[in-house]
């Protein structure tokens, strides 16, 4: 080991081996500087040009010597070799300015990220509840390169809503025993989503203390270019996301000097992290991220994407809420209803095919946990699954939303709720232990799209509030009876398990023809009609009328959807089973039977489809 004190800084420069090195030029730039790791030290590797013998003795050192401060540049593992080695000029410089930016990094005081330590910026967004405040959450460059206190570029702001307790004050955290973080919608209304969170929870009956005074609610404001003005001011150090990039964790691209630098998910990771401190809340029992609608595409992409909390260093467990959302990220390149129509179906975020440069024309290449993406499919379902997850379905949200890739959604389904059922059936939801991470559960609510209804219901405040309240691993079981499909009761209900799912039929018609159940026709996926044979369009159309109608044709397969009757032998080759609730048109020849859907087939049949 061989040493010599640097002329710029009094630092020593420890050089390991015995004698010279076996790359006899090891050119870098300035820029090309970094810090690395080698088995004694952190160095700061950068290359030489200049004869580097003649050095002092070598410097002695033992297991509890920290051979490389900051600003000591280490070279290690090369085996020695005859040739000397030269500093070139350029490498000097290199040498200088890299041992002066290690000074510097020692004497660094590094911002600490957390609630109300943000610096606050002008906006107009509005607090619509008595218990709502709005409140800048600090940031932490998640880069690493700008972390210390008086670098102006480490001052990252993000707006948010927190809670207030009964007496219109800020909580104390050691009262707190769980913290609800929960995103906003397309709309980006998080003054709505905070004040909805609050309804639900001063709802919340029982005398489990469960309270404002016990639970803090937090709702992040992920605001894009149009919000200027209303979310916050420009020329300010904000974070902003370009259009509804957010949701898929891309990264910023405001304050434009750090443009590319903190992804939407890096945020989520901050505000867990903020709340998994147990110096700082010792009693919080549960961090519950969640959200509703394309809060809820956030919400099931940053737990599908996103860290583990032993990755994050907190021992406190972490479940996700994912009501309502519009689809879901898939861990397969195949997918349920055809391709044909969209050559970017697997794109993110519906699929994980261009993930990494995912936004990049507005902020650069994604950069959160690009090594899990890259490990595939497999691994991502892993840690998809050993996530808790809580699924809110509404029993009457059959819409959709037309963003960005609109047609890669289609190739799950037609609408959010026939995408959702397609997701669980690919990837079955399952609990093998409740009180463990990894149980995922699944709660079918009497609703529309509508968020606030969907966190006041029972459902709701189970998943959101009183699950594992005191920290003991209590779950309810699933809520929503009868089930829609084989595939949604992961954590059932022994009470209720095994009942006949919705809309089972078991009458027999013309020919012999018993149900099947509700099937795909042309949509927005699928360009092969189902059925060849159209005999009726009226209004006597019925699952009576038609199926004769197709007997007396010659047809063992009828179809109904509306006042279309279809006839046929097979299905079309594009031809798929969805859930049964995408058929739930009443016949208009007969009220108390089904024919079909919009874009769906009610199919009667004899022998086998």
């Amino acid at each position: 080991m061989a040493a010599k004190r640097s002329a710029y800084t009094g630092d020593v420069l420890l050089f390991k081996g015995a004698g010279d090195f076996s790359v006899e030029e090891l050119w870098l730039d300035l820029a090309m500087a970094k810090q690395t790791q080698s088995s004694d030290c952190y160095a700061d590797v950068v290359s030489t040009n200049q004869d580097i013998r003649g050095l002092p003795p070598p410097v002695a050192s033992t297991p509890s010597t920290r051979l490389c401060p900051p600003s000591v540049i280490c070279f290690s593992d090369l085996q020695p070799t005859a040739p000397p080695m030269r500093i070139s000029s350029r490498g000097v410089a290199a040498l200088a300015a890299t041992a002066f930016s290690g000074a510097a990094r020692a004497q660094c005081q590094e911002v600490v990220p957390g609630q109300y330590r943000g610096t606050a910026y002008a906006n107009s967004a509005p607090v619509t509840h008595s218990y709502s405040e709005k409140a800048f959450f600090k940031i932490k460059d998640p880069s690493g390169r700008h972390v210390c206190t008086d670098d102006p570029e480490s001052d990252l702001s993000f707006l948010t809503y927190s809670s207030l307790n009964t007496t219109r004050q800020r909580p104390r955290n050691e009262d707190l025993k769980r913290a609800v973080i929960v995103i906003h919608g397309a709309r980006r209304d998080p003054q709505n989503y905070h004040a909805g969170m609050i309804l639900a929870l001063l709802a919340v009956n029982g005398d489990d203390g469960i309270s404002p005074d016990t639970v803090s609610i937090l709702a992040p404001y992920f605001v894009n270019e149009a919000d200027a003005g209303t979310g916050y001011a420009a020329g300010s150090r904000a974070l902003v996301w370009h259009e509804d990039h957010w949701a898929g964790g891309a990264n910023n691209v405001l304050p434009a000097s750090t443009r590319g630098t903190v992804s939407a998910f890096d945020v989520l990771d901050q505000i867990v992290q903020y709340y998994g401190n147990k110096t700082q809340f010792p009693n919080i029992n549960q961090i519950v991220v969640g959200g509703h609608s394309m809060g809820a595409q956030m919400a099931q992409r940053y737990a599908a994407v996103g860290k583990t909390p032993e990755q994050l260093g907190i021992t406190t467990p972490v479940s996700y809420y994912v009501g309502d959302p519009n689809s879901m990220v898939w861990f397969a390149t195949t997918r349920p209803l055809s391709t044909s129509k969209c050559a970017t179906y697997d794109n993110y975020r519906e699929g994980f095919s261009n993930y990494l440069t995912f936004g990049s024309e507005y902020a650069g290449n994604m950069t959160y946990n690009t090594e899990l993406v890259r490990s595939g499919r497999e691994a991502l379902l892993a840690n998809y699954n050993s996530k808790t997850m809580a699924y809110g379905r509404a029993t009457r949200d059959k819409g959709d939303y037309r963003g960005a890739n609109d047609c890669a959604v289609y190739t799950t389904g037609k609408d959010r709720s026939e995408r959702f059922f397609e997701f669980v059936k690919a990837f079955p939801p399952s609990c093998p232990n409740p009180a463990a991470n990894g149980c995922h559960t699944l709660d079918i609510v009497e609703s529309t799209h509508d968020a606030p209804t969907m966190f006041r219901a029972a459902a709701g405040q189970a998943r959101l509030f009183k699950d594992n309240w005191n920290g003991d691993g209590s779950r309810a079981y699933d809520f929503g009876y009868p089930r829609w499909s084989e595939w949604d009761d992961p954590h059932p209900d022994p009470a209720r398990a095994g009942e006949p799912l919705i809309h089972t039929n078991h009458e027999t018609y013309a020919g012999g023809m018993t149900d099947r159940g509700c099937f795909s026709d042309v949509d927005n996926a699928q360009s092969v009609g189902s059925l060849p044979a159209r005999p009726y369009v009226g209004t006597r159309n019925s699952r009576s009328y038609c199926s004769n109608a197709c007997v007396q044709g010659g047809y063992r397969i009828a179809g109904m959807s509306g006042e279309y009757c279809y006839c046929g032998n097979a299905l079309g080759r594009e031809t798929v089973r969805v859930v049964s609730t995408s058929c739930e048109g009443p016949c208009p020849g007969n009220g108390t039977q089904i024919c079909g859907g919009a874009q769906r087939l009610s199919i009667l049949a004899t022998g086998d489809l």
